[in-house]
């Protein structure tokens, strides 16, 4: 049985806990342009896992330990 595929999409939140980063610092790099924000209504902003996984490294943001 396969594993079950994570979100492409991820939340400010998420990206912030899947890294181990402050909240502010997410925000901060969206700003910098180092992560694109994904507008999805004016309360819901994404942003991609893939980008996620580049910028950081990919076993950080799918859960997996170092």
């Amino acid at each position: 049985m396969s594993k079950p595929t994570p979100p492409q999409r991820l939340r400010a939140k998420q990206v912030a806990s899947e890294n181990s980063i402050g909240l502010s610092t997410v925000w901060r790099y969206a700003k910098l342009g180092k992560l694109t924000p994904i507008r999805v209504t004016d309360g819901v902003t994404v942003f991609d896992r893939d980008e996620v996984n580049a910028l950081f490294g990919c076993k950080a943001s799918t859960g997996e330990s170092k």
